[in-house]
């Protein structure tokens, strides 16, 4: 055989042999770089801080945060999306990143379908926080002040269709209320308008907020899941406010690029799980009001797509459309 078609084949060969992991350096082999979307001091920032640090220890390399919010979580998912499949940039998913996005938006500069699912992280209830200036003490409170001024109260939300959102809207649909919605970049920026009381309610994961419940300069009239937090179990759930039909549990999740080798996902989400795992990260996500729970790429695969069934009857019982 001449040596030039001998060449040929050698750098195919090597071409697949790389592609196939052969030739490939084994994973972890530099730090890895996980995105969050929101701005620093949030829910899903705070426990991704607490999550990074025992995966860090757990593969024995850095593990970065690092915040890219704005556009309803999109510049981060975009940055994502530019990365190389090779496992070393990762990003927190959410329920508006994953599933909200691609059903209210008509484009968007990435494919969130297209990401590679790779573990369900942790899921929190949303609590329902009210300004401490607002003179309301319960739900029912809440509900009969704001049908007496329709359109008058406010609500923030992480994003114009977040889960966030959503969320809001739905439960004003369901009391029949109505709410002005204020978009944020995160819910970092939401408690100080809280605080101030230009800013009314806020369906809150919690993790930032539940230290200024505490010490009562802002209020906690209810939580969105179908059981009391551990973390404050003096607030009663929606249903047991007397609000029947809803319930919202927000989640967040680690996906990496397109086209990540299946054989590379299935190691990150078992090092997932083993970070997991630790109890001191269940004790810490306790005090955050956070479940940190793990899955196989192929769980949280089956656990999104229900999700886009149970959002999607959402959006169509809302009446939204795509913009």
């Amino acid at each position: 055989m001449p040596l030039k078609s001998l060449s040929r084949l050698w750098s195919l060969a090597a071409a697949l042999l790389f592609t196939t992991g052969v030739f490939a350096q084994a994973w972890p082999a530099k730090p890895v770089r996980i995105i969050v979307p929101y701005p620093p001091g949030g829910a899903g920032d705070l426990t991704t801080r607490a999550f990074a640090a025992r995966f860090s220890s757990k593969i024995g390399q850095p593990v970065l945060v690092e915040n890219l919010p704005g556009a309803s979580q999109i510049i981060g998912g975009q940055a994502v999306a530019k990365a190389p499949p090779d496992g070393y940039t990762l990003l927190i998913s959410s329920p508006t990143s994953q599933v909200l996005n691609p059903a209210l938006r008509k484009t968007l500069p990435y494919a969130p379908d297209k990401l590679t699912l790779i573990s369900k992280l942790f899921t929190s209830p949303l609590f329902v926080i009210v300004s401490g200036k607002l003179p309301v003490n319960t739900l029912g409170d809440l509900v009969g002040y704001a049908k007496a001024r329709p359109g008058v109260l406010n609500y923030g939300s992480i994003g114009e269709g977040s889960a966030t959102h959503l969320a809001t809207a739905l439960f004003a649909q369901v009391t029949g209320t109505q709410f002005k919605h204020i978009p944020y970049k995160g819910s970092a920026g939401i408690n100080p308008d809280l605080l101030s009381g230009e800013l009314h309610m806020h369906f809150d994961p919690g993790a930032g907020t539940l230290a200024l419940v505490n010490d009562g300069r802002l209020k906690a009239l209810a939580i969105t899941g179908s059981r009391r937090s551990a973390t404050l179990p003096n607030v009663p759930t929606v249903f047991e406010s007397g609000v029947a039909g809803y319930e919202v549990v927000s989640w967040w999740g680690l996906v990496g690029p397109e086209g990540m080798p299946r054989a590379l996902a299935e190691q990150i989400a078992a090092s997932v799980a083993q970070a997991i795992a630790d109890p001191s990260l269940a004790e810490q996500g306790k005090k955050l009001s956070m479940d940190y729970g793990a899955s196989t790429p192929d769980q949280f695969a089956a656990f999104v797509q229900a999700e886009k069934q149970r959002w999607g009857q959402v959006i169509q019982a809302l009446g939204l459309k795509q913009e």
